[in-house]
């Protein structure tokens, strides 16, 4: 009868490879040791006086010679052996035992102990490579391998859904779910049943896999979490292995919950190529697929999938019956923004007068994750200034750094690009201001940040949801106005406005072409794979055209009207750098009134 301890070798593949290659390396140096001494014959040892002394008389019945060692072996059998350095002394041992006619034979160098062990261990460390070579291909193919783990992670998270801020719809749905594998007979008491599945769709670092981080510490129940790219290999045939031994495992200890990260790296539509990768990505689909639609309506099996690109997935699997519900992830209001930022600064040592509903206004379009970043760069910017605490100026700074990049301190201009930079910032700030639909304009610096030699930051003073025609013409306005500047106010161009006719251009193509906001009509082009007459795309481009040109001349007309005030910003910029939103409106004598809903 196998022992437990055999028992559990017999178990695990992996145990029982290591157990057999520690086996092999204790036996190869032992199986050498041994060979070697039985290959060795005990003689006595004699000195080169006694050895010259046996070679004058006639008892020797034979001489070995192997290298500087002579072994004597006497007529009454027994062997004596003496190591003779000097090659001039061993030649004259020798020549007196050729005089007695004693018998001499020469013999190669036997190897010695290292070289033994060496002879034979390498073999047997190659045979067990090839072994181990074999069985991970073994594991591989058949979805038995290490790299692929779905072990329960519910007691391993710390995240609960109190520490989830931004997104109570979400997290109330998600609950609602928790809930039902909590106390099924509640929701079960009319007919119903759990979902299937739970999709969480939405932006990158919106906190969807912090919600389901939340989730399996709230369920109380096992939860298996596995990434979708862990489901493809190198083998054909492996993904689908690995589908089936999670919801085998998701079985066995259900009520559970399977958490999928990324799952459109699986779940990606079938069919679009013939090559044997995309089939095999399109069998480990249809695996989920059965998986998913096999599941016992007393299983309690349900699968939480997260991505960021819902488009791409196979109709399929986003169908009732396998996600039965779509939860969108969205980007979180101010009030939502202020919350996370509550969550985050915890552990932070903040100036009691930094209010945080200041910086969830200054920061809309912020994810969690963003909002995360920002106030670890203030505090990474207040220990670089050794303050005491995160201020004001500390998340300014954190700010100015995301959206516009890092100061370039060694990069320095000479006074002519100083001056060409300048101005081309103040136009933008002169028709931004005289924009009645814009976003305020928060701050303009000459300052070389990323790839830019200067920067004009608007930060908007709500959350917009729909843009109307109006701001979008401002915005192309504004993003002109560095080129209308360029044009009046220094008679030239430079190459400094490239991106921001890029940006220009694509907002009025947009217009044109997806929202309808111009001559044409609503029409849309749809996907770019999609056919379209030369002649749709001609008229969309005039008309992209016209609003282009059409806005220019309203910026060159803003920048010949306050030509004065950009003369003023410009000296101001060239002997400071960068000014605030105070200083520019008295550069422009205006002062700040509401915007234009």
């Amino acid at each position: 009868m196998p022992s437990p301890i055999h028992k559990t070798i017999l178990r695990s593949p992996r145990v029982a490879l290591t157990f057999t290659a520690v086996v092999l390396l204790v036996l190869a140096p032992i199986i050498a040791v041994v060979i070697y001494q039985r290959q060795s014959v005990a003689s006595e040892k004699i000195n080169y006086s006694q050895l010259y002394s046996i070679a004058e008389n006639t008892s020797t019945a034979l001489v070995t010679i192997e290298g500087d060692v002579l072994t004597v072996r006497a007529k009454d059998g027994s062997l004596l052996q003496a190591t003779v350095t000097s090659e001039i002394a061993r030649q004259g041992v020798v020549e007196l035992f050729r005089k007695s006619k004693v018998p001499i034979e020469f013999q190669a160098l036997r190897p010695g102990l290292l070289t033994t062990a060496f002879s034979w261990s390498i073999p047997i460390l190659t045979f067990a490579l090839v072994g181990f070579i074999g069985w991970r291909a073994y594991s591989s193919m058949s979805g038995r391998d290490g790299s692929f783990k779905c072990t329960d992670t519910s007691n391993k998270q710390n995240v609960t859904f109190a520490e989830v801020a931004g997104v109570d719809e979400a997290k109330a749905e998600l609950g609602e779910t928790i809930e039902f594998l909590r106390n099924p007979p509640r929701f079960g008491r009319l007919g119903g049943r759990a979902p299937r599945g739970i999709l969480l769709a939405g932006l990158p670092g919106t906190g969807k896999t912090l919600l389901a981080r939340a989730a399996a510490n709230e369920a109380a129940v096992p939860f298996l979490s596995v990434s979708g790219a862990s489901f493809q290999e190198k083998f054909a045939g492996v993904g689908a292995a690995r589908v089936r031994r999670l919801f085998a495992k998701a079985r066995k200890i259900s009520p559970c919950i399977v958490f999928i990260d990324e799952i459109d790296a699986l779940g990606r539509r079938r069919g679009r190529s013939s090559d044997s990768a995309s089939a095999d990505q399109d069998q480990t689909l249809n695996q989920l697929l059965i998986e998913m639609d096999g599941f016992d309506q007393s299983s309690s099996i349900v699968v939480i999938a997260s991505t960021n690109r819902p488009d791409i997935l196979d109709q399929a699997l986003t169908r009732p019956g396998r996600f039965d519900r779509r939860i969108t992830v969205n980007l979180a209001d101010a009030r939502g923004r202020e919350a996370i930022l509550r969550v985050h600064a915890r552990g932070l040592h903040l100036e009691p007068e930094l209010d945080l509903q200041w910086i969830a206004r200054g920061t809309p379009g912020f994810s969690g994750a963003e909002l995360a970043n920002l106030m670890n760069e203030a505090a990474i910017t207040a220990i670089r200034d050794d303050s005491e605490a995160i201020g004001r100026k500390h998340i300014e700074a954190a700010r100015d750094r995301i959206l516009m990049g890092a100061e370039r301190e060694g990069f320095r201009m000479d006074e002519d690009e100083r001056h060409a930079t300048a101005v081309h910032e103040a136009g933008h700030v002169a028709v931004g201001l005289a924009a009645k639909h814009g976003d305020p304009i928060h701050k303009v610096s000459i300052l070389p940040r990323g790839g830019a030699l200067g920067v004009t930051q608007s930060l908007p003073d709500r959350d917009r949801l729909m843009k109307k025609c109006e701001y979008l013409e401002d915005q192309i306005a504004t993003l002109l106005g560095g080129r209308a500047a360029e044009q009046i106010l220094l008679s030239t161009m430079t190459a400094g406005a490239s991106n921001d006719i890029e940006r220009a251009v694509e907002i009025a193509r947009r217009m044109v072409s997806e929202f309808g906001m111009s001559p044409l009509g609503p029409i849309h082009l749809g996907a770019s794979d999609i056919p379209h007459s030369q002649t749709l795309l001609d008229r969309i481009e005039d008309a992209t055209a016209a609003i282009i040109t059409e806005q220019l001349k309203r910026a060159c007309d803003v920048v010949r009207t306050e030509e004065k005030a950009i003369a003023r910003l410009v000296s101001l910029l060239l002997e400071r750098d960068t000014v605030d939103s105070a200083e520019i409106l008295e550069c422009f004598a205006k002062h700040d009134v509401p915007r234009a809903a």
